[in-house]
Formats: C-alpha cells, structure tokens, sequence
C-alpha cells in the first residue's frame, strides 16, 4: 500500500488528492509569483504621475520603462544557473530578496533622478527574470496527473498580479503616494522569510545531485508520512556533477521548443497588450475610463481561461493546447484587424474577435510557462527554462519594437496605435503566434501524465 501512495503521488497517470504540503508550495509559489509581477507594472502608474512634475523627456520615461526587461533578460540566465546550481529553493528566496530590496530602496529616489530609478529598475527586473523558478518548483513537487492544473493556477497568479497593481496604482498611489507604493514591492520578502523555515528543497533537484537523504526528507514531508518513496529515488541511482551551459545545446529539440514558443507568445502578447487600451478606445468609440474598464473584464476572464487551460491540459495534452491557442488566437487577430480596419462585418463588432485572440494568447502564456520547463532534464531545467525565459523577456522588448518597424512609427517603445495600422500591426502578430503555434505542432513533443522521471530518460 505504501508504494502505491508513491506511486500516485507523484508519478502515475491517476489523479490524486494533493496533500497539504503540496498545496502549500503551490500556494508559496503563486503568491510570490504575484507579487513579483505586481512589481514589474506598478513604474506604469508610478511614471503617470511623475513625468510631468520631473520634466521626463521621452527618451528617459523609455528608459526606466525598459530597464526591468532589460535585467530580465540577464536575470533569466543568472537564476537558471543558480536554480540548477544551489538549488530550486534557495534561487527561490533569492529572486524574492533581490526584487524587494530594489522596491524598498526605490522609495529613497533622489526627486527628479530618473537615472536612479531606472538602476534600480533594472535590479526589479533582474529579480523578476527568475519567475520560472516558481513554476519548476511547483512541478517537481506535484503529481504527473495534475501538473498541468497547478501552473495553470501559478500563471493565473501572475496574470493576477496585474491587476493587483493596477488596482495599487488606481485606487493606493493616490493614499499612499509613488513612494509609498514602491514600499508595498517590499512586502514579498515576508514571503521569501517564510519560505526558507516552512519549505523544503526540491526533491528532483535533490536527486538530480545525488544527496539521496536530502530528496528522502523533501519527499516525506510532501507525501506524508507512511508513503513508500523509493519509487521516486531509484530513478536517481547515481549522483551527478554539476551540470555545464554546454550542456543545454545537447538538447536541441528541447532548446529550439523551449525559445522559439516564448519569443513567439510573448512578443504577441505584449504587442496585444500594448494596443488594446488605445484600440478599443477608437474603434468602439468609448472613453479611455471604459477601455480600462473592458481591459480589466478581458484580464479577469483571461485569468479564468489560464486556470482552464491548465486543467485541460492535464486531459488532453499540452501540445493540442498550445497549438489551438497559440494558432487561434492568430487567426482571431487576423480577423479582428479586418473588422477593425471596416474590410469584414461591423466596426462595432471589434471588441469580439479582439477579446477571443486577448483570452487566447491568454491560454497560450499557461500552456507555455508549464511546457517549456517540462522538457528539460531535471539536473538542466533551471538553465533550460532560464533559456527560454530568457528568449520571452527579449520578445518583451520586440513586440513594441516590431510593431514600430512594420507599422513606420518613430517611437519604437510605444508606438502610436490608429486603426490605419492595425492591418499589418495585427498580421505581424499573427505571424509571431503562428510561429508558436506550428513549433507545438511539428517540434514539441508530449508530456501530459508523464513523470519528471520518464521525461528525463527520454531527454
């Protein structure tokens, strides 16, 4: 009997009951997941109020708005050394500390010194390059069965923390002022204090080094007592060295997958993101306060489709997911750039078409996040997800920056959104989620219900 609770706990195809602990790293990781992005968005109000009373020019409010996903780009390599190095726990807390030690010290900028701001937003962002760890954590925690549902919960966390600081933004700046809400971004480190006392270390992770008593105490406490565990480490029978960055070009498949399907959604998205507020200000011919209203209603509902998508990922697999979503919200854009330019049916039908590609790039972001960390080997996920993680924080920069060059905008950060453009702006999109949606379909290959364990020997 005790070798079946091993067995379903963490590597059959069956669909057990989590136990408290998993939930409680589930739950660790999708606050701190939160959080952590609620920090990346609140310099968006904060330089609402700001630029004027500092004189910003448009090339300095630039920089401080690309400094966070500039030191994403260098912290998603950082911490998958780091995650595979010292442990998934340990780059955990780190990723945490960095983030609220560089929100706490953002509170004493120097009035008017941009260049101050956007130092420290770099270190923000540098933090924040490391939010795949939450989603490594989770998976080698959690059973096969409902990998899946969990980091549909994890990214439904994140999209989450958006509005958490679009709410700050609105309805706390104005109470507590821009310094008072940079002091909220420290508020996560309570949560990384928590951690290092109620949380273990990963067990995969613990394996994969070969610290056998280590992964033995990590897998009791998150299976409870009584559970047979031996299953799980006779998988590691020996200890391994510590992996090289070479070694992640040995997995090519996994390498190009992993890249290819993050620049592809996230350069889509936050091209999506970026427009829609404007877009549907125009086209429906409704006020900026109720575009931000239908904006906060489309985020809400994406939050649901991420938490959605993740289940039934768990159900019929992650890549006919990864591919209809990705695919279809390509085509939804397509056609939501045909209405909107009055080529097909009614302008006023925009918000339509527009609203299925929002909730499906939606369900593209949970399908990728889990994907792209599943296909590496459990000594190489930290580097690889970091890799790929990596590759979206650069689709972060190109999606403004391509929409500028396709579209013949001068300003290549936000680039002015008309209905004139929409055509090609929307196809140049498509393109990107076209690219995510084919590399599903002839590249990755499946991982819905398989254990770590399998996965690692196929790799």
């Amino acid at each position: 009997m005790a070798r079946t609770v091993s067995a379903i706990a963490l590597t059959s195809e069956e669909r057990p009951q989590l136990t408290s602990n998993q939930w409680k790293v589930v739950s660790f990781c999708a606050v701190g997941g939160m959080l952590e992005i609620m920090d990346v968005y609140i310099i968006a109000f904060i330089l609402a109020v700001i630029t004027k009373p500092w004189k910003l020019s448009y090339g300095e409010s630039a920089g401080v708005l690309l400094a966070s996903g500039v030191g994403a780009v260098v912290g998603s390599f950082f911490w998958g050394y780091v995650a595979d190095r010292v442990g998934r726990k340990r780059a955990f807390v780190a990723t945490i500390v960095t983030c609220s030690a560089a929100s706490l010290a953002l509170v004493f900028t120097p009035q008017g010194n941009w260049m101050f701001l956007a130092t420290l937003r770099t270190i923000v962002g540098f933090g924040t390059g490391g939010f795949f760890i939450f989603v490594v954590l989770v998976q080698e925690f959690v059973p096969a069965s409902t990998r899946g549902f969990v980091c549909g919960l994890i990214s439904g966390a994140a999209a989450g923390g958006l509005l958490l600081g679009a709410i700050s933004g609105s309805f706390l700046m104005p109470i507590i002022g821009w310094r008072g809400l940079f002091a909220v971004g420290a508020v996560p480190i309570f949560l990384g204090i928590a951690v290092v006392y109620l949380m273990p270390e990963s067990p995969r992770w613990a394996l994969s080094r070969g610290d056998v008593a280590l992964a033995r105490r990590s897998l009791a406490w998150a299976l409870g007592a009584g559970a047979d565990i031996e299953s799980v480490v006779r998988a590691y029978s020996t200890a391994e060295r510590p992996p090289a960055w070479r070694e992640v070009l040995s997995h090519p498949r996994s390498l190009i997958t992993g890249t290819v399907i993050n620049f592809g959604v996230v350069t889509a998205y936050y091209g999506i993101v970026l427009w829609a507020p404007t877009l549907l200000a125009q086209i429906e011919r409704v006020s900026g306060a109720q575009a931000a209203k239908m904006m906060m209603a489309m985020s809400l509902a994406g939050l649901l489709c991420r938490l959605t998508t993740g289940w039934l990922s768990d159900r019929v697999g992650r890549r006919p997911c990864g591919a209809v979503a990705a695919c279809g919200a390509a085509v939804c854009l397509v056609i939501a750039g045909l209405v909107g330019h009055s080529v097909m049916l009614h302008r006023e039908l925009f918000w339509l078409p527009f609203a299925a590609a929002f909730l499906l790039a939606d369900c593209s972001f949970a399908i990728m996040g889990m994907y792209t960390s599943e296909i590496w080997p459990s000594r190489l996920r930290g580097r690889g997800s970091g890799v790929s993680y990596g590759a979206g924080s650069v689709g972060k920069i190109i999606g403004p920056l391509g929409l500028a060059l396709v579209i013949g905008s001068s300003s290549v950060i936000s680039p002015a959104a008309t209905v004139g453009a929409i055509v090609p702006a929307f196809g140049y999109l498509a393109a990107m989620l076209l690219i995510a949606g084919a590399t599903y379909l002839f590249v990755a290959r499946e991982t819905r219900g398989r254990s770590l364990e399998d996965l690692d020997r196929e790799a």
